[in-house]
């Protein structure tokens, strides 16, 4: 079997010791000191400020988000599983750290296998870790969470899922399929995380002033621009209702805000050999912009754009005239459905139709990145823990 190399805490530590470890209650000081450490570490590196992504984890872990986690903490007596089996993503470098920070908040020990595709913000994070896990304060949480990386192709995934009692696995439909096909014991609990998509909704018939045109598109690049477009929340579909005149200066901005990020070669090839792939169908038009983003409207919308789709900033445009007709369109795999200028008693009113098997978030557009507990449908809090009955 080949090695299993500690990333973090990089020496003096073992899988045993982790699975040994007794659990923490839930919220404990000692987490809650750590997570604290985390993102003050996170928001003063010079390092780190580099990389949005671990700027927004870094806010996302201040001590006032974390006291409003503690407030949705689920009710009744809760303790921890015992030791939670992380599988991270290979193209989203810090998603699975929200995850994982779930875990230690219910109490849980952890290992953690990071993806082996290298990333400088991933190079950054586990950097991070390695300097708070030295420290002698939090010699109790090194022994509790391992980061680890190893061959794809070796035992050490079936050998890990042995030991944990419950494993959250994020990935496509086959990682995670060949994942969970590993032997467990018989009350471990599996979170998958598959593959999802996700878009948003413009009401155009208030899009009227450049002042929203140009505010509009931050917020959609905020949701768009952290990694390269292929976190699962960030929007690949774009449906516009209504009125259609504002659409070509939204995605001209839109172009504007990417252009400045710099030339990417390769990005830009991929949005020519997908957006030709989709015309080739004869369900797409000419595209509105197509230069640092590709904006490309379509008449419809079929599962093998989406399979096409390679993110860095492509975006298929599907105009709608009623809010209903988008019900045709939501299929199990869309994830998040962020909005702009929309009736939010409608949009409730059109996702409760028990038809609609997809939609497991509805955010504002600007929002769609932003992670809390309950995700893809779970209740991450209360999946991370068990519940006592007691009466």
């Amino acid at each position: 079997m080949s090695k299993l190399v500690l990333l973090a805490p990089q020496v003096g530590y073992s899988v045993a010791n982790c699975a040994a470890a007794s659990p923490l209650v839930s919220f404990s000081p000692l987490v809650l000191a750590f997570i604290d450490a985390l993102s003050k570490k996170l928001l003063s590196d010079k390092v780190a400020k580099v990389h949005p992504e671990l700027v927004a984890l870094g806010f996302w872990l201040r001590s006032a988000h974390i006291k409003q986690l503690a407030s949705q903490q689920p009710q009744g007596i809760h303790k921890a599983l015992g030791l939670v089996l992380h599988f991270t993503p290979a193209n989203v470098d810090s998603m699975f750290i929200y995850s994982w920070v779930c875990s230690l908040l219910m109490g849980n020990s952890n290992i953690v296998r990071v993806a082996s595709a290298e990333s400088a913000a991933k190079t950054v994070l586990i950097s991070t870790l390695n300097t708070l896990f030295a420290q002698a304060e939090f010699s109790e949480m090194a022994q509790r969470n391992l980061f680890v990386s190893y061959d794809k192709g070796s035992n050490w995934s079936a050998e890990l899922s042995l030991l944990a009692d419950a494993r959250i696995i994020w990935g496509g439909d086959v990682s995670v399929n060949t994942i969970r096909a590993l032997a467990i014991h018989p009350r471990c609990r599996d979170i998958s995380f598959a593959d999802r998509y996700s878009a948003s909704i413009i009401n155009g018939d208030v899009l009227v002033e450049q002042s929203q045109v140009e505010q509009l598109a931050q917020l959609l690049w905020r949701d768009t621009q952290p990694h390269a477009q292929q976190a699962c929340s960030s929007p690949r579909i774009i449906y516009w209702l209504g009125n259609t005149e504002q659409q070509q200066a939204l995605f001209s901005q839109l172009n504007t805000l990417a252009g400045q990020q710099g030339p990417e070669s390769q990005k830009l090839n991929n949005h020519v050999v997908v957006s030709q792939m989709i015309q080739s169908t004869g369900l797409a038009l000419q595209a509105l912009v197509q230069q640092h983003i590709c904006a490309l409207p379509v008449s419809d919308i079929k599962a093998e754009f989406l399979d096409w789709h390679l993110g860095g900033g492509l975006y298929l445009v599907k105009t709608l005239n009623q809010l209903d007709e988008l019900a045709d369109f939501i299929d199990a795999k869309l994830q998040t459905l962020s909005y702009w200028q929309l009736d939010k008693s409608a949009l409730l009113k059109l996702v409760e139709q028990p038809s609609i098997k997809g939609i497991d978030r509805i955010v504002p557009v600007g929002s769609a990145l932003d992670f809390n507990p309950q995700w893809d449908g779970y209740e991450l809090l209360s999946q991370l823990s068990r519940l006592v009955y007691f009466r």
